[in-house]
């Protein structure tokens, strides 16, 4: 038996991991032991303590996760938040680098237990790369404080198979007395912050009647033998009540003069993960959100969370480029809600744009998260180096910039290609590269659907397929140079048509504005081509959480390995002759390779199923022309965008003036440019961005109620006529 076989890791000695690995290590006494903590000195003072109680151990003080899972044939982790699991698993060099090195059977002797409370679908991330090396893994949140860590007495709530569940109940039962199998990878995470959801809910509201009661006379001890013999009993209150003296023969926090156990800031931080959750599977937990406020007012002025607030720091910096008139503004909402927890310490926006005051349309939301402390606006010419330069510079006392998110380029189709490469090649070669000099950590390169698919089949990231027109040449052309960069950790992530409240450049938006012409009009809403016509799409919540999961996917990863489990080569689909004397673009022979994740929704939308969904809405009859009245259009193209856009502006305006009240402007127009009138294509696979990054679609299907929910965010702001 080699010595790795015998071996225990543990990673993480703070307050519940130093008291954990003690009980499970005095519990294993003829295994030799591995520590690793962030600060030497904890683990070394550790190491120190355990060998004086038990002067037989054998104990080393590894200087790195991976040194300790070199010499570990099971390793438990107990850290404090999602960052700090990828940092320690996934990183380069990381536990995962170094499981991939060894032998299969050595390999599938390794069991990994990580006990932190992070993210679901972060932890599932871990657990499937680690399984590709052949290694158990379970997620084991416990529950139980650092008193049930002292103790020994936690519970465990285990995520995994059955078989990794079997392998770690021996190691658990040494730390705790309940072991929970709650069901595959991410089933104890979700448990836990379930759980944690109810306690966090319960301790305000034990404080709160505890407060009123003894306002009203009661005495704390009364009151509290009164709940924790009544209807009111839960543990915050006969365990935890926050009163001293509240409870008989028991020592809580209080009787200590509120010593630290389970900092606040924890609390705070398992909260947010509650809510996080919620917004992903659409579940509304109000009373979370309102004990969560509580919690964070607490953490951010309790002095004694410093120095976790410091650990936590982690949380990236980040800068997104571009977009504010399409899809970032919502991605900026997303990573700094206006309620719950933000995965990022601060944000900036650059884009051409004012803000203040707007010239473009920001939609109700954007102008809010632009209010918030931790974001900046930054108006900016980016075809200038010094100032893409400028804007990478973080303010005073900050940490740089790490996550980069790229959606700038010419939107306009009609633009000529001295236009394209000028503001969309250019300019986002000019941002990658200052990025790839930064060294940031994650790149990810918003795709519009400039490409041309076939009526049948769906296209996956592997397919050559043609570019749409000078447009879809030039955005594709900028992929091959940012590909093309060494050291930038790019993601390059393909939309697909995408649509949502408050988007109002969109095909999907423009054809729910011309159906509601129609239904003024009286009139049949007839499409152009075939009903077969793909029209996928996504929405804008989806579209800003895949963004995020690239971001934190090749953080860890890095390029080179990114490349080697999600890299497509990038193929040229341009003319040659238009490429000399451009600054930027690679050798037409070179196809450089990159992550390359497309992302639609399941619906497999077609003009036929958009039309109905329309005609669902608006209670009109939706069709199309036919083939020779198809043909005939495209031959005459110029005129019957003229004679139709006539027809549907005015029809509009009319519209606007008979809202009560009447809407003199609006971000939303029947006008329609000539590249609506062709033939659409967008037919992508969305199954690698599931298999490789576990994405789940919070909008999975298209459908008239996501029709319903554009209208009504857009009359709620009084944009959307009422009548």
């Amino acid at each position: 038996m080699s010595l790795r076989q015998s071996t225990l890791g543990f990673i993480g000695l703070g307050r519940m991991g130093q008291h954990m690995a003690a009980n499970l290590f005095a519990a294993r006494p003829n295994d030799a032991y591995v520590v690793c903590d962030a600060s030497p000195d904890a683990a070394a003072a550790f190491a120190r303590r355990f060998s004086a109680e038990h002067p037989a151990a054998s104990i080393h003080v590894a200087q790195s996760p991976a040194e300790l899972a070199a010499r570990s044939s099971t390793i438990i982790s107990m850290l404090p938040s999602t960052p700090h699991v990828e940092q320690v698993y996934l990183s380069p060099g990381g536990i995962h680098d170094l499981l991939a090195t060894l032998s299969a059977a050595d390999a599938q002797r390794t069991l990994i237990i990580d006990s932190t409370t992070l993210d679901v679908q972060a932890s599932r991330r871990v657990s499937q790369r680690i399984q590709t090396t052949g290694a158990l893994f379970v997620d084991a949140p416990v529950s139980g404080g650092v008193t049930g860590a002292k103790a020994g007495t936690l519970s465990f709530l285990v995520g995994g198979s059955s078989a990794a569940f079997t392998a770690s109940s021996p190691v658990l039962e040494a730390m705790g007395r309940r072991i929970i199998h709650c069901g595959e990878a991410g089933a104890g995470l979700a448990a836990k912050i379930c759980n944690n959801l109810v306690l966090g809910v319960q301790q305000v509201v034990v404080a709160e009647a505890m407060l009123l009661g003894q306002r009203v006379g009661l005495d704390p001890r009364v009151l509290a033998s009164v709940i924790n013999s009544s209807t009111g009993a839960c543990w915050a209150s006969s365990e935890n009540n926050p009163v001293k003296g509240a409870l008989l023969n028991k020592t809580t926090p209080a009787d200590r003069d509120y010593e630290g156990g389970f900092a606040t800031a924890l609390m705070s931080k398992d909260m947010g993960l509650a809510q996080r959750l919620a917004e992903e599977t659409q579940t509304p937990i109000p009373l979370g959100e309102a004990a969560q406020s509580v919690y964070k007012e607490m953490a951010e002025s309790d002095a004694e969370n410093r120095e976790l607030r410091s650990a936590m720091s982690s949380k990236p910096n980040v800068l997104i480029f571009g977009g504010v008139n399409t899809y970032s503004r919502h991605l900026a909402a997303y990573l700094v809600p206006e309620s719950g927890e933000s995965p990022v310490q601060n944000l900036r926006i650059v884009d051409k744009f004012s803000v203040y005051p707007p010239t473009t349309y920001l939609g109700a939301v954007f102008p809010r998260i632009l209010k918030k402390p931790n974001v900046e606006y930054k108006q900016a010419n980016l075809t200038v180096p010094a100032t893409v330069s400028s804007v990478f510079d973080p303010p005073p006392n900050q940490e740089p910039y790490s996550y980069i998110f790229d959606f700038t380029g010419e939107i306009r189709y009609d633009r000529p290609d001295l236009v394209q490469v000028g503001q969309t090649l250019l300019v986002s070669r000019l941002i990658a590269q200052e990025a790839a000099n930064r060294k940031v950590k994650a790149y990810v390169r918003i795709q519009l659907p400039w490409y041309d698919s076939p009526d049948k089949g769906l296209r996956d990231e592997k397919d050559h397929q043609k570019t749409n027109g000078v447009i879809g040449t030039w955005w594709h052309e900028t992929l091959r140079s940012l590909a093309a960069i060494k050291d930038l950790n790019l993601v390059i992530l393909r939309i697909g048509i995408g649509y949502g409240p408050y988007l109002n450049i969109s095909q999907i938006t423009t054809a729910v504005v011309i159906g509601r012409v129609y239904k003024f009009l009286e009139q049949e809403m007839k499409f152009l081509w075939s009903p077969n016509s793909p029209v996928h799409t996504v929405h804008l919540d989806d579209i800003a959480r895949a963004a995020w999961s690239c971001a934190t996917w090749i953080a860890p990863l890095g390029r080179e390995e990114a490349n080697i489990i999600a890299g497509e080569q990038i193929w040229f689909a341009n003319d040659k002759s238009k490429l000399k004397g451009i600054d930027g673009v690679i050798d037409p022979s070179l196809t450089p390779i990159a992550p390359f994740f497309n992302l639609v929704d399941d619906s497999e939308l077609t003009q036929q199923s958009l039309g109905t969904a329309i005609g669902e809405v608006f209670g009109i009859k939706t069709g199309f022309h036919g083939f020779v009245q198809a043909t005939m259009a495209k031959m005459n193209m110029k005129d019957l965008v003229e004679d139709v856009n006539e027809e549907h502006v005015a029809a509009w305006n009319q519209i606007l003036m008979a809202s009560n009240p009447q809407i003199p402007n609006t971000p939303l127009s029947a006008y329609m440019d000539s590249h609506m009138f062709s033939k659409p294509g967008v037919a992508y696979s969305n199954a690698k961005i599931k298999r490789i990054l576990g994405f789940t679609l919070l909008h999975p299907r298209f459908t008239p109620d996501e029709i319903r929910a554009v209208i009504d965010a857009f009359k709620e702001e009084g944009t959307w006529p009422n009548a």
